[in-house]
């Protein structure tokens, strides 16, 4: 269950039973709130900036309805049975683009949040810069993909000034990380804890803050940021090695 603003689906007892329905309803502005697991692949709308979307339930987990009435109480958002391959969970088009609590179950070949931008400008520019993601959960299901993907096949410019804040990455293949040779400028990653992820960040940025994050035990790379043009600030994090070996960290 979803419910937006504009007017339409504004009581939890007329929500809107598809997040599909509030993404076509929403307006710059709004705030969604949602209980209950979502199964779709959606894109949010054009020219649409500044919502926040927000899960319901104190930790973000599995929305299953065992026991009864569960489900009131937590929000997923999982791929659909059949999923398509190489299609986020939520692509991002529009700046300013919140999401709270949510935990994120994506399937293999498809990332959970893509964060893109194209090569336009005024309304017909596509960016996703100033996103901040926070209290959210990433689940493992990432098999061949990541949880947050910066750019695509034709999304080939620089999202900027992203805040990923205080969430946790378990089990993913790569937990955040760039699609081809796209950048990231000025964007902060933060106080994240990494769990059991193959590669934790794996991104080319400059001016990049990466702060006080818990890296995997085990993994291939807890940061490769080689690629990217330098002038990264990466401080206070927890390695299960040192800085300086090449593997866990590459400064680039």
């Amino acid at each position: 269950a979803a419910f937006g603003g504009n007017g339409v689906g504004i009581k939890p007892m007329t929500a809107f039973s598809y997040m599909q329905n509030a993404f076509n309803h929403v307006a710059s502005g709004d705030i969604i709130y949602f209980v209950g697991k979502i199964t779709e692949q959606l894109v949010t709308p054009v020219q649409v900036f500044d919502v926040t979307v927000v899960g319901c339930g104190n930790r973000p987990r599995h929305a299953d309805a065992a026991p009864l009435g569960s489900a009131y109480a937590a929000a997923t958002w999982a791929a659909p049975a059949s999923p398509t391959s190489g299609q986020a969970l939520c692509r991002v088009l529009q700046q300013g683009w919140k999401f709270v609590n949510i935990l994120w179950a994506g399937s293999a070949g498809c990332a959970s949040l893509e964060l893109v931008r194209n090569a336009a400008s005024g309304d017909d520019e596509r960016d996703a810069s100033h996103v901040e993601v926070v209290g959210c959960r990433f689940a493992g299901v990432n098999s061949t993909d990541s949880a947050i993907k910066f750019g695509s096949t034709s999304y080939t410019e620089i999202v900027n000034n992203a805040y990923i804040h205080d969430n946790d990455f378990q089990g993913c293949a790569t937990a955040i990380k760039e699609h081809s040779a796209s950048l990231q400028y000025r964007c902060q990653i933060s106080n994240n804890v990494f769990i059991s992820n193959t590669n934790d960040v794996v991104v080319g940025g400059y001016f990049l803050h990466v702060l006080n994050n818990v890296m995997s035990l085990a993994p291939t790379s807890c940061l490769k940021l080689d690629g990217g043009t330098g002038s990264n600030q990466v401080h206070g994090n927890y390695l299960p090695g040192a800085y300086t070996d090449g593997t866990l960290y590459n400064a680039g």
